[in-house]
């Protein structure tokens, strides 16, 4: 059956429906226009009072049920609105308490801190106190009024009490974890040798560590150039040293690791030397930068300094834990156990220590350096480029007999 049949029949059947609505709705008029009719207008009257009773009662009805409505919903927000006023209350009443308790601790704090400042300005009086009677009791000891160090000086400060001694600290008197390291540092109060840490300071030990980042940095660079400020480092500062007594052994690191990088160790015969050096010379200046000496206790060189240095068998090299040494010049202090004297020694120039630091030489002598290296590679390359230009025009002229003599 094709689609314009169906339609047709729609139609159709829409007409017949529309037909038999109306002959219905003619229908019930005319019923109601005889019953109308049928009627007595008293009985009509009756009729339309009842439909208005009806019409109000309906309508009361529902008046009714919206105004239960309204009171449901009146109910329910009041109860909305009084919880909402207790929930108010206490949370006004919880801020109250906690103002209160934050009062109470902010004026218990108060006075614990003025306890504690109490406190401080008692151990400060305490500290003055002990401070003068140690400073008098040191200087006795330093005149010779006394032969025995003050009791003060003796007592050993540890990191982590009752810990296992660091390995590296006990033999070097120095490590990578410095005070944080797990195992324990014990520094002495006073000892025969002083450490000045990272005092000798150079181009090749500080720029070391950067080869992988820029390779051509340490190009350049030669060992040489450091042994001989080394030696100008040694015969500068050893003299200042020995003003305060006799030195027994001189050592300086060139290690790479930062915790021992041009670390000096001074060991003194007598113990009154080295803390007449310490209150001299810590604080002070040379070369533009600060010096910071701490007492240290090295048991035995023989263990501190790296056993395979000499052979040049180190597995690690300069990045060793153990202290890798520079030669000193005229083998000085070279021996472990035995001291020196009666050495001959000159020394090899002016002398730079200060009480304020010397900012300007020190960036003369970087910039001196800086402009020696410049120097030194330039020539270095302009030498590679004459071998190369040699080396081409050998070639060239190689090729040119070559030609001629198959020509020929």
């Amino acid at each position: 059956m094709t689609l314009q049949n169906l339609m047709g029949k729609h139609t159709e059947w829409r007409k017949i429906a529309k037909k038999e609505r109306r002959r219905k709705i003619r229908i019930q008029r005319a019923r109601n226009l005889d019953i109308q009719s049928n009627l007595t207008t008293s009985e009509y009257k009756n009729w339309l009072e009842e439909q208005e009773l009806f019409e109000l009662e309906q309508i009361e009805k529902k008046n009714m049920e919206e105004h239960q409505k309204w009171m449901r919903a009146e109910e329910v927000s009041l109860a909305k609105w009084n919880k909402l006023q207790e929930n108010m209350r206490r949370a006004h009443q919880l801020q109250i308490e906690k103002e209160a308790k934050i009062r109470q601790e902010w004026e218990e704090e108060q006075i614990k801190i003025k306890k504690a400042e109490e406190r401080l300005k008692q151990i400060e009086e305490e500290n003055k106190k002990q401070q003068q009677q140690f400073m008098e009791k040191l200087e006795q000891f330093l005149s010779g009024d006394t032969r025995e160090p003050p009791q003060e000086l003796l007592t050993l400060r540890e990191t982590k009490p009752g810990m296992e001694a660091c390995p590296f600290f006990y033999k070097t008197a120095c490590c990578r974890f410095a005070d944080q390291c797990s195992r324990n540092h014990q520094y002495p109060g006073i000892a025969k040798t002083l450490l000045a840490t990272n005092f000798f300071t150079h181009f090749g030990l500080e720029n070391s560590n950067y080869n992988e980042y820029d390779t051509d940095l340490m190009l350049e660079y030669e060992e040489n150039d450091t042994y001989k400020d080394f030696k100008d480092f040694f015969y500068d500062v050893l003299p200042e040293f020995e003003k305060f007594g006799k030195v027994v052994q001189f050592k300086v690191c060139n290690n790479y690791e930062k915790h021992l990088r041009g670390n000096t160790y001074i060991e003194y015969a007598e113990l009154r030397s080295a803390i007449s050096a310490y209150r001299a010379l810590h604080s002070r200046w040379y070369g533009g930068r600060q010096i910071s000496l701490q007492f240290c206790e090295i048991n035995s060189w023989k263990n501190a300094i790296c056993g395979l240095q000499s052979s040049r068998r180190c597995p690690k090299g300069r990045a060793c834990n153990f202290m890798h040494v520079f030669k000193n010049p005229d083998n000085l202090f070279n021996t472990f156990s035995t001291p020196y004297e009666n050495r001959v020694r000159t020394p090899r120039r002016s002398w730079r220590w200060s009480e304020s630091p010397e900012v300007t030489d020190s960036r003369r002598r970087v910039r001196d350096l800086k402009s020696r290296e410049e120097e030194r590679s330039k020539e270095k390359r302009r030498s590679r480029h004459s071998e190369e230009d040699k080396r081409r025009s050998s070639r060239r002229s190689h090729s040119r007999d070559k030609g001629r003599s198959t020509r020929k």
